[in-house]
């Protein structure tokens, strides 16, 4: 597996983390009597002591530590603190945050809300005035802050609007940084990783190609005598026939409930075992009849629309429909009941000018109450949608630092507080014939977009959805070529199976498929500073 050239984990991970303990002198350093009797005081009531260390990126020195409101001294970066004190961390005259003694303080212990280490506002403003005071302007080789000079009370940080934030730091430094600007120098330093592929992990998926042409030959029958031309004959499928095309019935998109697999294909949904795959529940036409016929009444027959990439949270089970056929079609957000995979009636219309392109997935995060998406491929392909996961309400939109233009992203997934994305490109791969299919990793706070790796495949393989199990491993849809031009040959039915002849979009006839796991191997600098809070 190839992967883009940087510098290796370990010499990052040496870089952020070679000097554990960090020097930070006293801004307005109290008389060495003062620091020598709160010493002092403590060896002689024998009161118990800790030592406090701050730790990871950015390496910081020139914040003021207090301990129970008197100053600290430190000594080769290590602070001798009483054991139950309270620290107050100042940077000039702004209070950052005020909490229990502890071993270990991280950047993101000085945020109102520990334990959370996402992008968030709070962190921006943290960042942004740490970084507005750094004397070199440069925290590649650590943030230094100089001596504080005003004697007035001071301002917590918790406090000020951004607004204001910045007005102060204009005025202490004649600059300022803005949060969004510091938060993108975050994603640099924090949040690459590795992830890998054990070859003979793979699941593959192959069609009985025979069964799926006797399969669409019923569905065209039931068309032609339908004068509606609804999508009723795709419902018409034994159990077995299920079993025989699982890459047609499998090959859209997956998520996780809980540690059961829901996988979507064009017009269904199917529950499968998490370890075999095999289908438990299927519903090979789960197409909401309301929004099939929206996109009827356009005569746009009989290529009716598309469910794609799906997202499960509290129960609920999200599909992104389109009609990918007429971009100017109506996109829709549909809910399903994620255990029954019965549609609940529920429709989120998504607004035309954010999706005139379609919309092939959708990504949810719980915790945030916000679901995600990105247009398809075309020139508006440049921000992240936030909408309210309860109403679907548009909250904002995020540009991307590498817009999704031409890369035809397929799938992508929150975990660990980052949305994940499959890039299915036409980029020429390194061999003829190939092209490069891509993993992207996208803050959706701040619109950071990594390059976390790719691979070549023949070309017209297809990149879809992607899903994460409860154990952290990333599962990715990869569908084979669909170019065979004789899949039923000495069988009962030799037709020559084409996209031309079956013309409800050939491209989901594929003769086969397989489900790729990846493991993270090296988890970003962000979440091993996380685990020590």
């Amino acid at each position: 597996m190839a992967r883009p050239g940087r510098a290796p984990r370990a010499a990052v991970l040496a870089a952020s983390l070679a000097m554990t303990t960090i020097g930070v002198p006293m801004l307005s350093a109290p008389s060495a009597a003062t620091a020598a009797t709160s010493v002092t005081a403590a060896s002689s009531s024998h009161a118990p002591t800790m030592a406090v260390s701050l730790v990871g990126w950015p390496n910081i020195t020139g914040l003021t530590v207090l301990a129970d409101g008197v100053a600290v001294t430190p000594s080769n970066g290590i602070y001798t603190v009483a054991v139950h004190s309270r620290l107050t961390f100042l940077a000039e005259n702004v209070e950052l945050a005020t909490l229990q003694a502890q071993p270990t303080v991280t950047l993101f212990d000085l945020l109102p809300e520990r334990h959370s280490c996402s992008s968030s506002p709070e962190l921006g403003k943290l960042l942004s005035l740490l970084l507005a005071l750094d004397s070199d302007q440069d925290p590649s080789d650590g943030i230094t802050i100089p001596i504080m000079t005003t004697t007035r009370p001071p301002i917590q940080l918790a406090g000020l609007s951004e607004t204001s934030l910045l007005s102060l730091e204009t005025q202490l430094t004649g600059r300022n940084v803005p949060p969004n600007t510091a938060l993108l120098a975050a994603n640099v330093a924090l949040d690459q990783e590795t992830w890998t592929e054990s070859l003979a992990t793979r699941t593959s998926f192959v069609n009985d190609m025979s069964v799926l042409q006797s399969y669409l030959d019923r569905v065209l029958g039931a068309m032609a005598f339908d004068s509606d031309a609804t999508l009723d004959g795709f419902s018409y499928i034994a159990p077995s026939e299920v079993n025989s095309i699982p890459a047609t019935l499998k090959n859209e998109g997956m998520a996780f409930d809980g540690s059961t697999p829901v996988f979507s294909w064009r017009y269904g949904l199917q529950r499968t075992d998490p370890v075999t795959y095999k289908p438990t529940l299927a519903y090979p036409l789960d197409f909401p009849a309301d929004i099939q016929g929206v996109f009827a009444t356009n005569g746009n027959k009989p290529d009716y629309g598309h469910i794609g990439d799906i997202d499960i949270a509290n129960g609920k089970l999200y599909a992104s429909i389109e009609d990918e056929d007429n971009d100017q079609l109506q996109d829709y957000i549909a809910v399903y009941d994620a255990r029954t995979l019965q549609y609940t009636g529920v429709k989120y219309p998504l607004p035309i000018d954010l999706h005139v392109d379609g919309i092939p997935w959708v990504a949810v995060d719980a915790q945030r109450n916000e679901a995600y998406t990105v247009t398809w491929s075309g020139i508006p392909a440049n921000s992240v949608n936030v909408f309210d996961l309860t109403t679907f309400k548009l909250k904002r939109s995020v540009p991307l630092t590498l817009g999704f233009n031409g890369r035809r992203v397929q799938g992508a997934k929150i975990y660990d507080g980052m949305m994940y994305a499959t890039g299915d490109s036409h980029d020429a791969g390194a061999a003829p014939s190939t092209n490069r299919k891509y993993i992207y990793k996208v803050d959706t706070v701040t619109g950071n977009v990594i390059t976390l790796f790719y691979f070549d495949e023949p070309s017209r393989t297809e990149m879809e959805g992607l899903g994460f199990d409860p154990k952290g491993t990333m599962h990715v849809i990869v569908v084979a070529p669909y170019t065979t031009p004789y899949y039923a040959t000495g069988t009962n039915n030799p037709k020559t199976f084409l996209s031309s002849y079956y013309s409800i979009d050939g491209d989901d006839w594929n003769p086969s498929s397989t489900l790729r796991h990846y493991t993270r191997a090296a988890p970003p600098l962000r979440d091993q500073l996380c685990q020590q809070q």
